[in-house]
């Protein structure tokens, strides 16, 4: 993939470590020329020194064949800005950043791909691992409504040795159980036991509950 990332921030350089070890091509702009230059000794990526915003700088970095474009900037008006410039200039796919709430939805009627507020993602993320310490991973979708999430089967949960049509789970569905590392698609008779990572979709009012039949000790 050729993938053009604006942007050094932290989002910036995460993704940047994360495209160049999975071999794709990729070209990084910024106005800081210091962190070009760092960035440059530290991955194999071509660096621009340079405004995004403008025509001419999505240009030099070749935009009109890139796969994707990848905004991170603090900016919300900078991000769209590029976006679109990007689409115009025939760029597959565009994804930004959006720092604001407010900003959404001029984001959606461009029709360009985001992330909402990425540092109240970072903070909804932590308190929900302290709050939940037994959820080993979850991700957020419906804008809060849902979960996708992952819990370890205790030896004494009340899961532990009995097949999933038993477990009456009714308000969530079972996606995945993997099990010294081979991936399970269950089915109803499927055998849940100790030790299993269980991936389980639901409403996230209901996720308590769920992971509850997975994790607590059960009651003699």
């Amino acid at each position: 993939m050729y993938l053009i990332i604006v942007g050094l921030g932290g989002i910036g350089r995460s993704l940047v470590r994360i495209a160049t070890e999975d071999k794709d091509d990729v070209v990084v702009i910024d106005e800081d020329e210091k962190r070009c230059k760092e960035i440059a000794e530290k991955y194999d990526v071509l660096t621009i020194v340079g405004d995004a915003t403008e025509k001419s700088t999505l240009e030099e970095a070749n935009a009109q064949r890139a796969n994707a474009l990848i905004a991170t900037t603090s900016d919300d008006a900078d991000n769209l800005m590029m976006a679109l410039t990007a689409k115009e200039l025939g760029t597959k796919n565009t994804i930004a950043i959006v720092n604001q709430e407010e900003h959404v939805e001029m984001f959606k009627k461009a029709n360009v791909s985001m992330l909402e507020n990425p540092d109240m993602t970072v903070a909804r993320h932590l308190y929900l691992s302290a709050k939940r310490p037994k959820i080993k991973d979850f991700i957020m979708i419906g804008r809060g409504k849902a979960e996708i999430f992952e819990v370890i089967v205790a030896e004494n949960s009340r899961a532990a040795g009995k097949e999933l049509s038993q477990l009456n789970i009714k308000k969530g569905i079972v996606v995945a159980i993997e099990r010294n590392s081979d991936i399970i698609l269950p089915t109803g008779d499927a055998i849940i036991e100790a030790g299993d990572l269980v991936t389980i979709f639901a409403k996230t009012k209901e996720v308590d509950a769920i992971s509850s039949i997975f994790t607590r000790e059960k009651i003699f």
